[in-house]
């Protein structure tokens, strides 16, 4: 993929785009998950250039490929940013492989269009949920929808941010408390991946990944894993209603975007890199 200057971004998505499982999520949806961190990042290499940037994130829990692929393509498209993400799948992933050739024919649409307006367009595909065993029944459709979303998105040579490959999301740490969305480490992970992928110079501090502590989870972790998170999952399948309704995306329109204060070059000494690391090991 080319080297870019990006002034402006769309993330496209469900819960994982939103940035549920971000530390203090739950009291403030701005500047949380790993698009927002993204966004970040980005506005600090435009501003390396004397450029401002602006940033809209679309995405909102519990919505499926059919509804992120078109009332969210079509604001996306309506507001025309250079670049636009594209992660959806983990609400399909249990559906049956009938409706794969809408999925597939959904996602040929959406960055055909998206390219023939001139947007970048970066693809993520699905996580591999091996970190709990009770998630092992999913793991093979799992596969099915990454395969699906990359070979649509090689289709058209955009960039695919491989996320069900990651080693890392075997481990509890990069999770949230539900066990199905990214933790604080998870999220920034896959911003400074993304920012990998589509070569930018910024990245944002990480502690270590081998230093990370891993939680405790045993019976009392399990018991109130399932009262606080799979009761009231089942319950709403039960009601036919989805986690979003009724919840907005948190920057419907392009607004101006700080550049991140934990962004540092890459193109810097090895010692200011070090100095970040140990900043973030400190909070």
């Amino acid at each position: 993929m080319q080297k870019f200057l990006y002034r402006s971004y769309v993330a496209l998505g469900d819960s994982l785009t939103e940035g549920l499982g971000d530390t203090g999520f739950t009291k403030n949806r701005l500047n949380k998950g790993w698009a927002d961190r993204l966004a970040g990042i980005l506005a600090a290499e435009a501003k390396q250039f004397g450029e401002p940037f602006e940033y809209a994130n679309l995405a909102v829990r519990g919505q499926t490929f059919a509804e992120i692929l078109t009332s969210q393509l079509e604001d996306a498209l309506r507001i025309k940013p250079d670049l636009v993400t594209i992660m959806a799948g983990a609400n399909d992933i249990m559906s049956s492989r009938r409706t794969h050739a809408s999925i597939r024919a959904l996602l040929r649409g959406a960055i055909s269009r998206l390219h023939e307006e001139g947007i970048q367009v970066l693809v993520v595909n699905t996580i591999n949920p091996a970190h709990y065993p009770v998630f092992a029944v999913m793991a093979k459709k799992s596969r099915e929808m990454s395969d699906l979303i990359e070979g649509v998105a090689h289709e058209f040579e955009a960039p695919v941010l491989d996320v069900y490959s990651l080693d890392h999301f075997g481990r509890m740490s990069f999770w949230y408390d539900d066990l199905v969305h990214f933790s604080n480490h998870g999220h920034t992970m896959i911003a400074n991946l993304a920012a990998e992928k589509l070569k930018l110079s910024y990245r944002l501090p990480e502690e270590p990944h081998e230093e990370i502590s891993e939680p405790k989870w045993g019976v009392f972790e399990t018991l109130r894993w399932f009262i606080l998170h799979v009761v009231p999952f089942w319950g709403r399948r039960l009601r036919r209603v989805s986690s979003g309704d009724r919840i907005d995306p948190k920057q419907f329109d392009l607004e101006l975007f700080e550049p991140s204060s934990e962004a540092f070059s890459t193109f810097v000494s090895p010692g200011t890199r070090a100095k970040a690391l140990k900043a973030v090991a400190k909070k």
